[in-house]
C-alpha cells in the first residue's frame, strides 16, 4: 500500500499498541488510553512524518521503531 500511495501525502505504517487490558487478553496488560495515545501519535502525523515503517513503543521506548 506505501507504494502505491508513494506519490501522495498518505503515509502508510504499522503500530503495535502493546499488550492492552481488554477482555480479549482477560484484562491483563497497559491501559487502553496508553494504547490508544500510541495509535493516535502515528495517525496524527504531518507530511514530514515516516513511512514504510513498524512502530512498538512498548518493545523500543527509545525511538519505538522495530526494523523489520
Amino acid at each position: 500500500m506505501a507504494y502505491e500511495l508513494r506519490d501522495t501525502p498518505f503515509k502508510v505504517n504499522a503500530v503495535c499498541p502493546g499488550y492492552t487490558s481488554t477482555d480479549f487478553t482477560f484484562n491483563n496488560g497497559g491501559p487502553v488510553d496508553t494504547a490508544a495515545s500510541r495509535i493516535v501519535k502515528y495517525a496524527l502525523i504531518d507530511q514530514n512524518g515516516p513511512t514504510v515503517k513498524f512502530f512498538s513503543e512498548e518493545t523500543n521506548p527509545e525511538t519505538g521503531e522495530i526494523h523489520w
